[in-house]
């Protein structure tokens, strides 16, 4: 059946095109013309296709309800605007319903179309709002603005930021943990965090980031990958709630009653590290300082033009990190390292378990620049809280290789519609109108008055009265 009307479907275009031939001078304008036709004509035709389908809903209403209406609606799409009416019914509870709406799953409201909010968020998330408004337009789709843009973002944050609490509620409160779709038994987790510029010249907001992988592998192009990884990212996010949300973004692609070992990778900043608490799922857990941050630190404590940082690197790979921090305290005491160099030492000798030695990890810089900063700090612009934290989520999610949520009928009702709409249900469930309760007596009660003047202190604090 579809390969007839694909077929039928391109011989009536075959025909349309054909004039189009005799009037282009060149291949490019007749393609440009051909695909603008094209989209016309299936803009077109789906509107025709929509208002036939409600005739037919229309038609099989349910018993009881009447045809109260017809009303137009508009959709941008991928193709153009979709112009159409659709009929409106009214039910016995005074409730007004439409049929091709619902049947499609159409939100309330929404001006866009599902897969035309789709492509503005996924692309929404690479480049900034008024370039993907123009490269929708680009496409053959219909014209948006940057602010439609900039809502789809912060719609599709808040339903991921929804999902992903939803998860840690039900994982660390209900012990429901998520459905996995991978199985490892020794994850690797990476934390840490990056700044971006606050909207007002406010303090920059911090992106805490997390990546979970079941080790590396090497690609065909001879590159080492990681395997299976999985993210969250967000904004404004206590420690605590961090972590059960990690957690549960973990459950979601590993299964967590089959990982024997976790390995968490930080740069030693105490709301990271005291993460290996939240991994209490695993059998055996270790955590190791990021060698990346250990290493400049290190190498900044040398002057500059000198061979010296080279060779405290060498010592700390070689004998550690305790023999490093021995080194540096003897060449800092006699005046040949950078002013810093007592706060290296000591954390060298603070961290000297977490520092070397486990698997190889280290790749979080890289993975906060391709992954947050090359989208919210490469371009000229400031981000508000909310807006922050629904980028950073959607572009970890998007990574993480999900798909991005799409906005239901029902979540598109708003609160005074749902509070109308289940008055009214009440109302044909119990038509009977509420009643005051008679009450017997006169209605008021004496004044009760108690004191405690003239008892001892103890007695006039535990009683908690008003002296009177």
């Amino acid at each position: 059946m579809e390969n007839l009307i694909v077929e039928g479907a391109a011989s009536a275009l075959s025909q349309a095109f054909l004039p189009l031939l005799g009037d282009c001078e060149s291949f490019a304008e007749f393609e440009e013309r051909a695909l603008e036709l094209s989209r016309r004509t299936a803009a077109e035709a789906m509107s025709r296709a929509l208002e036939s389908f409600d005739l037919e809903l229309a038609s099989s209403r349910p018993a009881g309800s009447t045809v109260h209406s017809r009303r137009a609606r508009t959709l941008a799409t991928m193709t153009g605007d979709v112009r159409f009416a659709r009929t409106v019914l009214l039910d016995p509870a005074g409730s007004t319903s439409y049929p091709l709406d619902e049947a499609l799953g159409l939100p309330m409201g929404d001006r866009v179309s599902p897969s035309m909010r789709e492509f503005l968020v996924t692309c929404g998330a690479d480049v900034p709002f008024g370039r993907t408004a123009r490269l929708a337009a680009m496409g053959g789709g219909s014209r948006v603005s940057a602010t439609t843009v900039m809502r789809s973002l912060r719609r599709c944050g808040e339903a991921i930021a929804a999902a992903e609490r939803e998860a840690a509620r039900s994982l660390f409160s209900d012990g429901v943990a998520p459905e996995a779709d991978a199985v490892a038994a020794h994850v690797l987790v990476e934390a840490d965090g990056t700044y971006v510029t606050v909207r007002g010249g406010g303090p920059k907001a911090e992106v805490k980031a997390m990546v979970a992988y079941a080790g590396k592998a090497e690609s065909p192009g001879g590159r080492v990958r990681r395997v299976d990884p999985v993210r969250l990212g967000c904004v404004g996010v206590a420690p605590g709630e961090f972590w059960r949300e990690a957690v549960a973004q973990i459950g979601g692609r590993f299964d967590l009653s089959r990982v024997e070992r976790v390995s968490l990778g930080t740069d030693g900043e105490a709301q990271y590290v005291n993460g290996i608490g939240a991994m209490s799922f695993a059998a055996e857990s270790d955590g190791h300082i990021d060698p990346f941050h250990v290493d400049r630190a290190v190498a900044r404590c040398a002057p500059r033009g000198t061979r010296l940082g080279w060779a405290l690197l060498q010592l700390l790979e070689a004998g550690g990190p305790g023999a490093c921090a021995a080194t540096m305290e003897t060449m800092g005491s006699e005046g040949l390292l950078n002013d810093g160099w007592g706060k290296v030492a000591a954390y060298l000798r603070n961290h000297e378990a977490e520092i070397g030695g486990g698997p190889s990890m280290g790749t979080m810089e890289a993975e906060q620049q391709h992954t947050y900063k090359v989208r919210m700090a490469s371009f000229p612009c400031a981000w508000s809280l909310a807006g922050a934290d629904a980028m950073a989520r959607t572009r970890s999610w998007i990574a993480s290789g999900r798909v991005v949520p799409r906005r239901t009928r029902e979540e598109s009702l708003s609160p005074r519609r749902r509070r109308a709409r289940d008055g009214r249900l009440a109302h044909v469930v119990d038509p009977t109108p509420g009643r005051r309760v008679q009450s017997e007596g006169k209605g008021w009660e004496y004044p009760l008055n108690a004191s405690v003047e003239g008892m001892r202190a103890d007695i006039r604090y535990e009683a908690a009265l008003d002296l009177i």
